[in-house]
C-alpha cells in the first residue's frame, strides 16, 4: 500500500482577519454632510454650506506614482474604492472645477497657487467625503491627471495641424 501524507489546507489553520478598505464607508461619507450627486450638472445647491473638518483617520496619500501601475505606482479608481456611480460622478465635478479654476494649457505643477486654492475650496465644499483625506490628495491626483491629459491632446492635435498642413 502506498502511504500518502495528508496535510491539511493551510487555511484550515489560519484566522483572516475582515479586509478594510482604504476608503470610507457610507456611513462615514455622510457623517460630515449629507450630499447629493443627482443635482444637475453637479453644482452646488444653494443651501448655505459650512465647512465642516473630519481630522479623525484621515487617509493618507499612497506612497507611490499616480497612474503608472507597472512601475510600482496606483491606478486612481482602485486606490479609492468608492465604486463607478460615486468615482464617475466626482470625477466628471472636479472636472468642471478645473475648468472653472484652473488654466487648461498648463499642466498642474505650472499652475497660479491662487487658481489651485480656488478649485481646492470648490472641491471641499462640493464633494465632503475628500475632508476624509488629507490635504484631499483625491482632487489633487483628478486635476493632475486631468491636465495631463487635456495639454496632452492639444499638444497631440497642434502636431498633427501642422504636419497635415505640409
Amino acid at each position: 500500500m502506498d502511504y500518502q501524507p495528508y496535510f491539511p489546507p493551510i487555511t484550515l489553520r489560519k484566522v483572516f482577519g475582515k479586509e478594510h478598505s482604504p476608503s470610507p464607508s457610507s456611513s462615514e461619507i455622510t457623517a460630515c454632510k449629507v450630499f447629493n450627486f443627482e443635482s444637475e450638472h453637479l453644482i452646488q445647491s444653494q443651501l448655505p454650506v459650512e465647512k465642516t473638518e473630519c481630522t479623525n483617520n484621515l487617509i493618507p496619500l499612497p506612497h507611490s506614482s499616480l497612474s503608472k501601475p507597472n512601475s510600482s505606482g496606483y491606478a486612481l479608481w482602485e486606490v479609492l474604492a468608492w465604486g463607478d456611480d460615486t468615482y464617475d460622478s466626482i470625477q466628471k465635478g472636479l472636472h468642471l472645477g478645473c475648468k472653472k479654476h484652473l488654466d487648461m494649457n498648463s499642466p498642474y505643477h505650472l499652475q497660479r497657487s491662487e487658481s489651485l486654492l480656488a478649485f481646492f475650496d470648490a472641491a471641499w465644499e462640493q464633494f465632503p467625503i475628500l475632508s476624509h483625506y488629507q490635504d484631499s490628495w483625491p482632487a489633487r491626483d483628478f486635476a493632475k491627471m486631468y491636465l495631463k491629459n487635456k495639454v496632452g491632446s492639444d499638444k497631440a492635435k497642434m502636431r498633427s495641424k501642422t504636419t497635415g498642413n505640409n
